[in-house]
Order: structure tokens, then sequence, then C-alpha cells
């Protein structure tokens, strides 16, 4: 008995959909059953992936949010300052800097020295 799927989106660049199909077609699949069959091994830990490799895509993502969340921080500093609302600006920055030292793990190594 066949198993059902249903349809999902996902969006891959040119060169990672060129790449995803001439892989496919070496182990003469089609890409979707290629990219089906990568993700569930994936999922159950038999495939392994490069988790730390930063592709150029995501470097620019990472520029574009950087540059759009600084242009926004400042102008709501500039805001705020107007209100005579420095410090709770000063509260907020120092509390996200905070979270992201602890998701990234950066507190664990700061009490670690």
């Amino acid at each position: 008995m066949a198993v059902r799927t249903y349809p999902h989106s996902i969006r891959f660049s040119s060169d990672e959909w060129r790449a995803v199909s001439e892989a496919a077609e070496r182990l003469d699949m089609m890409p979707g059953a290629f990219v089906r069959q990568a993700a569930a091994r994936a999922a159950a830990g038999g495939l392994e992936l490069d988790e730390g490799r930063l592709t150029p895509e995501l470097i620019e993502l990472f520029k574009t949010t950087f540059r759009g969340v600084h242009v926004l921080a400042f102008l709501k500093r500039q805001e705020l300052v107007g209100l005579d609302r420095l410090e709770d600006f000063e509260r907020a920055v120092e509390h996200a800097r905070s979270l992201q030292d602890e998701t990234l793990g950066l507190d664990d190594e700061a009490d670690e020295s």
C-alpha cells in the first residue's frame, strides 16, 4: 500500500535547485523525491549535514537583517531621547544583548573564565 504524501513548499536558490536536480538525476530520481528522502534521513539522524556552513545567501540575510534592525533601533532611540526616556531604551538594549549572549551560549563562556 502506497503512503499518502502531501504537498509542501520549500524555497531554493537557482544554484541550490540545480545541485539538487543534478544529484537526483545521478540517482535516477525526481528532485522532489530526492529532497523528501534526504530530509527524512536527516530528521532520522541518518544523514550528516554541514551545520556550520554559512551560505552566501544566509550571510546576505544576516547582513540585511542587521542593517534593518540597526536603523529601527537608531530611530527608536532618537524618539525616546526626545521623550526623555533614554534610560528605558538603554535597559532594553542591555536586556536584548543579555538574551543574545544566553541564546548563543556566550554566558557560559564568561562564567568559565
